[in-house]
């Protein structure tokens, strides 16, 4: 008999679902960007698995931001547990992650036994996280899916590579500054390599504070931004490796806790 356990990850700016069975093996995965409250596209999720893989009931976990809205879910669990269990099952040689969201970036240390020993979370600015990307993309009218083939895998790369800087901390004022380098001349490459310099050096201070070590797992939606990888790389001296279905280990994670 097939049993089925859902993971919700309801975060700031898209719902993520993992649908799992047995053996914890990921079934099928779903994404919701519409923006619509979190009860609504949890359901939407729910149903939509349902109706496609055939079954009735299954139990519910979800997780992020909105998991308290989510009132079919039968329990709810923090992101950081979440995100630690779904890493490790897909990489069990996991030792520390770095997930960057929309809103917010986390670093956590995981011990021996695939356990949370410490984390850090940037969630007070945004300029560390995947909406200063999404900003600095607007801003150049290039698509976010875009920018790791505009920007090169390597933003440390070039004569020009360390004259441009952007040093806030706070996203409005960052923005700010691309539209100094903007009027100096400044060509949008390299603008939007210094883009991810700077979110890199916000994040590896957090990899700092939990003393992270490797293997090193990137997770997120911002996890498939190559130019990102290199940059954390670059400053932190651990290699980023991108974990399996990056964008949904939050929802594996819940699902797991079924």
């Amino acid at each position: 008999m097939h049993t089925y356990r859902i993971g919700l990850d309801l975060g700031s700016t898209a719902a993520k679902a993992a649908l799992l069975g047995n053996d914890d093996e990921v079934v099928d995965l779903l994404l919701d960007t519409s923006g619509d409250p979190p009860n609504q596209m949890a359901e939407r999720l729910v149903g939509a698995f349902r109706q496609k893989h055939g079954f009735g009931e299954a139990g519910v976990v979800a997780t992020g931001y909105g998991r308290a809205l989510a009132g079919l879910a039968g329990k709810k669990v923090t992101e950081i547990t979440c995100h630690a269990r779904g890493v490790r099952l897909l990489h069990p040689d996991c030792a520390s992650i770095l997930d960057i969201g929309g809103q917010d970036a986390k670093a956590i240390r995981l011990g021996p036994d695939g356990g949370v020993e410490d984390f850090a979370m940037n969630d007070r600015c945004a300029a560390g996280t995947g909406s200063f990307l999404e900003v600095a993309a607007r801003r150049y009218k290039i698509g976010i899916a875009e920018l790791s083939s505009f920007c090169g895998d390597d933003p440390n790369s070039g004569a020009e590579a360390e004259a441009f800087e952007i040093s806030s901390t706070c996203v409005v004022f960052a923005e700010s500054e691309l539209i100094g380098l903007n009027a100096r001349g400044v060509p949008p490459r390299e603008a939007l390599r210094a883009v991810h310099r700077a979110i890199a050096k916000r994040v590896v201070l957090l990899l700092k504070q939990v003393s992270a070590r490797g293997p090193l797992y990137f997770t997120g939606g911002v996890a498939r931004n190559t130019t990102l990888r290199s940059a954390v790389g670059a400053a932190s001296g651990l290699e980023p490796r991108l974990a399996e279905h990056a964008q949904f280990t939050g929802a594996i994670g819940a699902a797991l806790f079924v």
